[in-house]
């Protein structure tokens, strides 16, 4: 497959909540593209949005309004039963590996599970055939096959995410959605999880939505990048170009409040003032109470998202 054939476009998807009297815009008029066999990261503060934009275009919640198209289908549309087989495609690797484990099955029950759950599908698998499947699925991600019968807790947490993996990968899905997938493991079990789905990725052409917040980690396994903040997206363009030309005054502080270090010791920039309530964001753009570029009009004028440079867009009056 050619990779600028677009796997997955979601358009103006938006989720709001109910809080009382109140409505909480979790995520607001979010639109983007994802290309096949390439890494969309997410990034942005917590309260952002980014792990609900995730379940909506997984259709584990309803979204307020907006599509997600998928393989060229309207996903959100299409009848009960084929949406359900479509959704097969698209599988989720969560942040703590042993919360998103069953306790009390073994891992190669946990991974087997999927086979099962799917048997009308799948079709019915004999013992030693399921057996098979799942020992192929820990040997392609790197547990050994002597934790067959072993426990989720007795699994060091850089196993047990390979033990996710392994399960997300049963169904041979097309996306993978990486749910802060590192961000709980030790750092030198971190790069071993990162290469190991860029690794998959290559075989498999996968196609991945990787959030985090760290912004080294993003940096190294993602293609395109996408920023928001308090449910927008405020940025969007290729790992390079936002890592070295980020426009957005937001995508600025959060550059600049990644810790530098120098024979001197570390230096840290935290970000000016604290994020606003959901509840009741400000009006205008959204992150004009703590930037320092910020005009009138910023407090009076939602800006619109543009593309200032191929491929690179933003939503900021500053470029217009």
């Amino acid at each position: 497959m050619e990779k600028n054939d677009i796997i997955m476009r979601a358009e103006h998807l938006s989720k709001y909540f109910k809080v009382g009297r109140q409505t909480l815009k979790a995520v607001d008029d979010v639109s983007f593209t994802l290309q096949r066999g390439t890494t969309l990261g997410l990034v942005g503060e917590s309260g952002s949005g980014k792990s609900t934009l995730a379940r909506l275009v997984l259709d584990l919640i309803p979204a307020t309004k907006g599509r997600v198209e998928f393989e060229g289908q309207d996903f959100f549309n299409l009848p009960r039963e084929k949406r359900r087989l479509l959704r097969r495609e698209m599988q989720i690797v969560f942040q703590n590996p042993f919360l998103s484990l069953f306790p009390h099955m073994s891992v190669s029950s946990n991974i087997a599970e999927p086979f099962i759950v799917n048997r009308k599908e799948v079709g019915k698998l004999s013992q030693k055939e399921l057996n098979e499947r799942v020992e192929a699925l820990m040997a392609l991600v790197g547990v050994p096959r002597e934790y067959f019968n072993v426990y989720p807790h007795e699994l060091s947490g850089g196993q047990q995410q390979r033990v996710g993996i392994a399960r997300a990968l049963a169904l041979n899905p097309k996306l993978i959605i990486c749910d802060e997938p590192v961000s709980s493991l030790d750092v030198s079990i971190q790069a071993q999880i990162l290469n190991l789905l860029q690794d998959l990725q290559a075989k498999k052409d996968l196609s991945y939505i990787f959030i985090a917040h760290n912004l080294a980690v993003v940096e190294h396994i993602s293609t395109h990048v996408a920023v928001m903040y308090l449910g927008k997206l405020v940025e969007y363009t290729d790992t390079y170009e936002l890592y070295n030309h980020p426009l957005h005054p937001y995508t600025q502080a959060l550059m600049e409040s990644v810790p530098q270090i120098s024979p001197e010791g570390a230096e840290f920039h935290g970000m000016e003032g604290e994020i606003p309530s959901p509840l009741n964001p400000p009006r205008g753009c959204r992150f004009c109470t703590r930037c320092p570029k910020a005009a009138q009009r910023c407090h009076e004028e939602e800006p619109a998202d543009r593309e200032v440079s191929p491929g690179h867009c933003v939503a900021c009056h500053l470029y217009e």
